[in-house]
């Protein structure tokens, strides 16, 4: 998480950090409102673009409500016109950058068996500059064997030490249908 921003006096996020949210939420409201007009559904490289650069940005396209995509999206253009920043914003940032950390790893060492902490930590190195937040070796060895196998739990558990508040309210704030449903974690 390029700046830990913390709305409650904090860091602010980055304006390219805002401005990426930003497209993110236009590009799924455009997907959603395409859905619903009944135009032809996208070829596979638009999701996957979508999910590669935004972890997590699927399960908001299937499962978060348009009206909640359209207020995402006008919140950050507030906070992009110097007006306050919400909490979720960060979460959400930080999320995709450590699952996008944690899938660069997880590809790396599925198939490994032991792995040195000179090679974690070198590791570790890569994936931060892939994902553009600082990762350590101690995450590597986490993503190899991550809580009760899942990388959400794992990212969610980085957030909330980041951030002091609660994985659930980390989770339900920024996949709030999801979390409303009951669902499982990712």
């Amino acid at each position: 998480m390029t700046a830990a921003a913390s709305p409650e006096g904090g860091a602010r996020l980055p304006p390219e950090a805002l401005s990426q949210l930003a497209r993110k939420y236009r590009t799924i409201a455009e997907l959603r409102r395409a859905r619903s007009a009944g135009e032809p559904i996208p070829g596979k490289e638009v999701f996957r673009a979508l999910a590669g650069e935004f972890p997590g940005a699927l399960n908001e396209l299937d499962n978060l409500p348009l009206d909640e995509i359209e207020r995402r999206s006008e919140a950050l253009a507030r906070a992009l016109a110097g007006g306050p920043e919400e909490r979720w914003m960060a979460w959400m940032h930080g999320y995709h950058a450590l699952m996008r950390a944690a899938l660069y790893v997880k590809i790396r060492v599925a198939r490994r068996g032991e792995l040195s902490d000179p090679e974690a930590a070198a590791l570790a190195e890569r994936a931060a500059r892939h994902a553009g937040t600082p990762v350590d070796a101690a995450f590597v060895m986490a993503v190899k064997a991550p809580p009760d196998g899942r990388l959400n739990r794992l990212v969610l558990g980085r957030l909330a030490a980041a951030s002091g508040a609660p994985a659930a309210e980390i989770r339900g704030t920024i996949f709030p249908r999801r979390a409303a449903q009951g669902g499982q974690s990712a």
